[in-house]
Protein backbone atom coordinates (compact mmCIF):
# COMPACT_ATOMS: atom_id res chain seq x y z
CA UNK A 1 0.00 0.00 0.00
CA UNK A 2 1.25 3.51 -0.54
CA UNK A 3 1.55 5.84 2.68
CA UNK A 4 0.31 8.81 0.78
CA UNK A 5 2.20 12.58 1.33
CA UNK A 6 0.23 12.43 4.77
CA UNK A 7 1.87 9.46 6.36
CA UNK A 8 3.77 10.85 9.00
CA UNK A 9 7.08 10.14 8.59
CA UNK A 10 9.45 7.55 10.77
CA UNK A 11 11.27 8.28 13.46
CA UNK A 12 15.07 7.43 13.39
CA UNK A 13 16.46 6.37 16.51
CA UNK A 14 19.03 4.15 18.43
CA UNK A 15 21.64 5.26 15.64
CA UNK A 16 24.83 3.26 16.15
CA UNK A 17 28.06 3.82 16.36
CA UNK A 18 29.19 1.05 14.42
CA UNK A 19 27.22 2.42 11.19
CA UNK A 20 23.58 1.62 11.63
CA UNK A 21 19.80 3.14 12.11
CA UNK A 22 16.94 1.73 12.80
CA UNK A 23 13.44 3.05 12.62
CA UNK A 24 10.55 2.71 14.97
CA UNK A 25 7.29 1.30 13.66
CA UNK A 26 4.86 4.08 11.88
CA UNK A 27 1.36 3.11 13.07
CA UNK A 28 0.40 3.20 9.73
CA UNK A 29 3.32 0.85 8.92
CA UNK A 30 2.02 -2.93 6.84
CA UNK A 31 4.22 -4.05 9.90
CA UNK A 32 7.24 -5.97 7.84
CA UNK A 33 10.66 -4.05 8.34
CA UNK A 34 13.63 -4.70 5.88
CA UNK A 35 17.27 -3.47 6.34
CA UNK A 36 19.02 -2.36 4.09
CA UNK A 37 23.20 -2.84 4.30
CA UNK A 38 24.74 -0.65 1.60
CA UNK A 39 27.73 1.92 2.18
CA UNK A 40 26.36 4.24 0.04
CA UNK A 41 24.42 6.59 1.88
CA UNK A 42 22.79 7.74 -1.44
CA UNK A 43 21.53 3.89 -2.00
CA UNK A 44 20.38 3.96 1.55
CA UNK A 45 18.46 7.15 1.40
CA UNK A 46 16.79 6.84 -1.62
CA UNK A 47 15.79 2.92 -0.74
CA UNK A 48 14.76 3.99 2.69
CA UNK A 49 12.52 6.85 1.27
CA UNK A 50 11.01 3.98 -1.38
CA UNK A 51 10.18 1.31 1.34
CA UNK A 52 8.99 3.51 3.89
CA UNK A 53 6.45 5.21 0.35
CA UNK A 54 5.40 1.42 0.67
CA UNK A 55 4.71 0.97 4.21
CA UNK A 56 7.80 -0.78 5.57
CA UNK A 57 9.54 -0.02 8.45
CA UNK A 58 13.65 0.85 7.43
CA UNK A 59 16.66 -0.41 9.14
CA UNK A 60 20.20 0.35 7.54
CA UNK A 61 23.82 -0.66 7.97
CA UNK A 62 26.93 0.24 6.14
CA UNK A 63 29.15 -2.41 6.60
CA UNK A 64 28.84 -5.81 8.30
CA UNK A 65 29.48 -5.55 12.01
CA UNK A 66 26.10 -2.90 11.91
CA UNK A 67 24.26 -5.11 10.10
CA UNK A 68 24.65 -8.59 12.64
CA UNK A 69 23.90 -5.88 15.19
CA UNK A 70 21.07 -4.80 13.77
CA UNK A 71 19.74 -8.52 12.80
CA UNK A 72 19.93 -9.78 16.34
CA UNK A 73 18.38 -6.40 17.91
CA UNK A 74 15.53 -6.12 15.45
CA UNK A 75 14.84 -9.57 13.65
CA UNK A 76 14.00 -7.71 10.27
CA UNK A 77 11.72 -9.72 7.44
CA UNK A 78 14.21 -9.08 4.58
CA UNK A 79 17.38 -8.15 4.16
CA UNK A 80 18.68 -5.94 1.32
CA UNK A 81 22.55 -6.59 0.84
CA UNK A 82 24.95 -4.82 -1.41
CA UNK A 83 28.16 -7.51 -2.06
CA UNK A 84 31.38 -5.03 -2.49
CA UNK A 85 32.48 -2.32 0.69
CA UNK A 86 35.51 -0.09 -0.13
CA UNK A 87 38.54 -1.31 2.22
CA UNK A 88 37.76 1.95 4.46
CA UNK A 89 34.30 0.14 5.17
CA UNK A 90 34.97 -3.40 4.90
CA UNK A 91 37.49 -3.78 7.30
CA UNK A 92 35.82 -2.04 10.51
CA UNK A 93 36.46 -3.51 13.55
CA UNK A 94 39.04 -5.84 12.13
CA UNK A 95 37.12 -7.77 9.96
CA UNK A 96 37.28 -7.80 6.40
CA UNK A 97 33.20 -7.62 5.64
CA UNK A 98 32.01 -8.23 2.11
CA UNK A 99 28.32 -9.61 1.22
CA UNK A 100 29.51 -12.99 1.04
CA UNK A 101 30.70 -13.16 4.84
CA UNK A 102 27.15 -11.06 5.73
CA UNK A 103 25.80 -13.91 4.04
CA UNK A 104 27.40 -16.46 5.45
CA UNK A 105 26.96 -15.16 9.55
CA UNK A 106 23.62 -14.54 8.86
CA UNK A 107 22.62 -18.27 8.20
CA UNK A 108 24.33 -18.94 11.38
CA UNK A 109 22.17 -16.81 13.41
CA UNK A 110 18.79 -18.03 15.16
CA UNK A 111 17.42 -14.56 14.29
CA UNK A 112 18.31 -14.52 10.61
CA UNK A 113 18.59 -18.23 9.82
CA UNK A 114 15.65 -18.40 7.45
CA UNK A 115 15.48 -14.61 6.66
CA UNK A 116 15.29 -14.05 2.78
CA UNK A 117 18.18 -12.46 1.51
CA UNK A 118 17.72 -10.11 -1.83
CA UNK A 119 21.41 -9.08 -3.23
CA UNK A 120 21.73 -5.18 -4.69
CA UNK A 121 24.81 -4.59 -6.33
CA UNK A 122 26.90 -2.68 -8.65
CA UNK A 123 29.37 -5.51 -9.70
CA UNK A 124 29.70 -7.77 -12.92
CA UNK A 125 26.35 -10.37 -12.80
CA UNK A 126 28.40 -12.42 -14.45
CA UNK A 127 31.21 -13.06 -11.56
CA UNK A 128 29.00 -13.10 -8.38
CA UNK A 129 25.46 -13.92 -9.70
CA UNK A 130 26.16 -18.34 -9.37
CA UNK A 131 27.57 -17.62 -6.10
CA UNK A 132 24.51 -15.77 -4.82
CA UNK A 133 22.39 -18.04 -6.47
CA UNK A 134 24.24 -21.12 -4.49
CA UNK A 135 23.75 -18.70 -1.47
CA UNK A 136 20.41 -19.46 -1.29
CA UNK A 137 19.32 -15.65 -1.97
CA UNK A 138 15.56 -14.35 -2.74
CA UNK A 139 17.00 -12.11 -5.33
CA UNK A 140 19.26 -10.08 -7.50
CA UNK A 141 18.97 -6.70 -8.29
CA UNK A 142 22.35 -4.48 -10.23
CA UNK A 143 22.36 -0.86 -9.89
CA UNK A 144 20.98 1.39 -10.77
CA UNK A 145 17.99 -0.34 -9.09
CA UNK A 146 14.68 -0.41 -11.18
CA UNK A 147 12.81 0.40 -8.16
CA UNK A 148 9.85 -0.70 -9.28
CA UNK A 149 10.72 -4.02 -9.81
CA UNK A 150 12.40 -4.46 -6.65
CA UNK A 151 9.37 -2.93 -4.86
CA UNK A 152 6.99 -5.98 -6.27
CA UNK A 153 9.85 -8.80 -5.79
CA UNK A 154 9.98 -7.57 -2.42
CA UNK A 155 5.75 -7.55 -1.90
CA UNK A 156 5.69 -10.75 -3.25
CA UNK A 157 8.37 -12.36 -1.10
CA UNK A 158 6.54 -10.69 1.93
CA UNK A 159 3.30 -11.39 0.83
CA UNK A 160 0.91 -13.19 3.88
CA UNK A 161 0.53 -17.01 3.10
CA UNK A 162 -3.54 -16.14 3.18
CA UNK A 163 -2.73 -13.84 0.60
CA UNK A 164 -0.75 -16.07 -1.50
CA UNK A 165 -3.42 -18.88 -1.49
CA UNK A 166 -5.94 -15.75 -2.31
CA UNK A 167 -3.49 -15.37 -5.57
CA UNK A 168 -3.57 -18.61 -6.28
CA UNK A 169 -7.48 -18.62 -7.28
CA UNK A 170 -10.68 -18.71 -5.80
CA UNK A 171 -11.18 -22.52 -4.47
CA UNK A 172 -7.75 -23.31 -5.81
CA UNK A 173 -5.65 -25.79 -3.24
CA UNK A 174 -1.58 -24.92 -3.41
CA UNK A 175 0.20 -28.25 -4.10
CA UNK A 176 2.94 -29.06 -1.83
CA UNK A 177 5.94 -29.95 -3.81
CA UNK A 178 9.27 -31.44 -1.80
CA UNK A 179 12.01 -31.33 -4.04
CA UNK A 180 15.19 -33.23 -3.38
CA UNK A 181 18.85 -32.46 -4.46
CA UNK A 182 22.10 -32.21 -2.71
CA UNK A 183 22.97 -29.04 -4.88
CA UNK A 184 22.10 -25.40 -3.40
CA UNK A 185 21.61 -23.56 -6.85
CA UNK A 186 19.41 -26.41 -7.81
CA UNK A 187 17.15 -26.06 -5.01
CA UNK A 188 17.04 -22.72 -5.51
CA UNK A 189 15.93 -22.62 -8.36
CA UNK A 190 13.20 -24.82 -8.71
CA UNK A 191 12.11 -23.39 -4.96
CA UNK A 192 11.87 -20.10 -7.19
CA UNK A 193 10.25 -20.99 -10.20
CA UNK A 194 7.78 -23.44 -8.52
CA UNK A 195 6.68 -21.12 -5.80
CA UNK A 196 5.89 -18.54 -8.91
CA UNK A 197 3.74 -21.37 -10.54
CA UNK A 198 1.98 -21.03 -7.28
CA UNK A 199 2.95 -24.27 -6.09
CA UNK A 200 4.08 -24.66 -1.77
CA UNK A 201 7.71 -25.86 -1.90
CA UNK A 202 9.74 -28.09 0.69
CA UNK A 203 13.17 -28.60 -0.22
CA UNK A 204 15.76 -31.78 0.97
CA UNK A 205 19.47 -32.19 0.41
CA UNK A 206 19.55 -35.85 1.20
CA UNK A 207 17.69 -38.40 1.48
CA UNK A 208 17.54 -38.75 5.03
CA UNK A 209 15.83 -35.22 5.31
CA UNK A 210 13.61 -36.14 2.60
CA UNK A 211 12.32 -39.21 4.10
CA UNK A 212 11.72 -36.93 7.42
CA UNK A 213 10.30 -34.02 4.98
CA UNK A 214 7.73 -36.38 3.69
CA UNK A 215 6.61 -37.06 7.11
CA UNK A 216 6.51 -33.99 8.70
CA UNK A 217 5.19 -31.82 5.30
CA UNK A 218 3.22 -34.64 3.62
CA UNK A 219 3.93 -33.09 0.41
CA UNK A 220 1.74 -34.31 -2.78
CA UNK A 221 4.52 -34.48 -5.21
CA UNK A 222 8.47 -35.62 -4.56
CA UNK A 223 10.29 -34.14 -7.12
CA UNK A 224 14.04 -36.63 -6.50
CA UNK A 225 17.82 -36.52 -7.82
CA UNK A 226 19.19 -39.61 -8.65
CA UNK A 227 22.26 -38.71 -7.38
CA UNK A 228 22.77 -37.20 -3.73
CA UNK A 229 25.96 -36.48 -2.89
CA UNK A 230 26.78 -40.44 -3.74
CA UNK A 231 23.54 -41.68 -1.91
CA UNK A 232 21.35 -43.54 -4.62
CA UNK A 233 18.45 -41.80 -5.56
CA UNK A 234 16.77 -45.02 -6.22
CA UNK A 235 17.75 -46.19 -2.15
CA UNK A 236 15.33 -43.30 -1.03
CA UNK A 237 12.59 -44.09 -3.47
CA UNK A 238 12.36 -47.51 -1.91
CA UNK A 239 12.10 -45.52 1.42
CA UNK A 240 9.43 -43.35 0.26
CA UNK A 241 7.45 -46.17 -1.21
CA UNK A 242 7.32 -47.53 2.44
CA UNK A 243 6.78 -44.39 4.23
CA UNK A 244 4.11 -43.26 1.79
CA UNK A 245 2.82 -45.92 -0.69
CA UNK A 246 0.72 -43.85 -2.56
CA UNK A 247 3.09 -40.06 -2.99
CA UNK A 248 3.69 -39.62 -6.71
CA UNK A 249 7.71 -39.54 -6.79
CA UNK A 250 9.55 -37.73 -10.20
CA UNK A 251 12.72 -39.03 -10.47
CA UNK A 252 14.91 -35.73 -11.72
CA UNK A 253 18.38 -36.53 -12.62
CA UNK A 254 21.57 -35.13 -14.86
CA UNK A 255 22.47 -38.39 -15.83
CA UNK A 256 22.16 -40.51 -19.13
CA UNK A 257 20.01 -43.88 -18.45
CA UNK A 258 18.81 -45.71 -21.32
CA UNK A 259 15.60 -46.99 -22.07
CA UNK A 260 15.61 -50.31 -20.03
CA UNK A 261 17.14 -48.79 -17.29
CA UNK A 262 14.54 -45.94 -17.11
CA UNK A 263 11.43 -48.97 -17.41
CA UNK A 264 13.71 -50.45 -14.28
CA UNK A 265 13.75 -47.34 -12.31
CA UNK A 266 9.24 -47.09 -13.21
CA UNK A 267 8.55 -50.87 -12.13
CA UNK A 268 10.10 -49.27 -8.79
CA UNK A 269 7.35 -47.63 -8.35
CA UNK A 270 8.46 -43.85 -9.75
CA UNK A 271 5.78 -42.22 -11.54
CA UNK A 272 8.00 -40.36 -13.98
CA UNK A 273 11.03 -40.33 -15.40
CA UNK A 274 12.61 -36.72 -15.98
CA UNK A 275 15.78 -35.65 -17.79
CA UNK A 276 17.23 -31.80 -16.06
CA UNK A 277 16.65 -29.33 -19.01
CA UNK A 278 15.26 -26.36 -18.75
CA UNK A 279 12.53 -25.19 -15.73
CA UNK A 280 9.83 -24.97 -18.08
CA UNK A 281 9.89 -28.76 -18.60
CA UNK A 282 10.08 -29.16 -15.12
CA UNK A 283 7.01 -27.05 -14.57
CA UNK A 284 5.37 -29.20 -17.26
CA UNK A 285 6.29 -32.67 -15.68
CA UNK A 286 4.87 -31.30 -12.31
CA UNK A 287 1.58 -29.97 -13.46
CA UNK A 288 1.06 -33.20 -14.97
CA UNK A 289 2.38 -35.39 -12.34
CA UNK A 290 0.01 -33.76 -10.09
CA UNK A 291 -3.26 -33.62 -12.30
CA UNK A 292 -6.62 -35.55 -11.61
CA UNK A 293 -6.43 -38.96 -12.62
CA UNK A 294 -8.98 -38.84 -14.86
CA UNK A 295 -7.99 -35.95 -16.82
CA UNK A 296 -4.44 -37.95 -17.00
CA UNK A 297 -6.89 -41.03 -18.78
CA UNK A 298 -8.78 -38.76 -21.02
Amino acid sequence: MNSGPSTPALKLSLASTSGGQSTSLDPNSNGKRILVVDDSVLILKTLSAKLRSQGYAVSTAVDGSAAVSTVRRERPDLILLDIFFPPDVAHGGGVAWDGFLIMSWLRRMDESLHTPVMIITGGDPAKIKDRCLAAGVAGFFQKPIQHEELLAAIKKILMPESEKAHAAGPGSARKRVLFVDDETDWRFMAGVYLQDEGYEVVAAGSGTEAVTKVRQAKPDLVLLDLNLAGESGLEVLKLLRVEAPDLRVVLYTGMDHDETAIVGMLALGAHQYLRKSTMGEMLQAVQNALAPAQAQNN
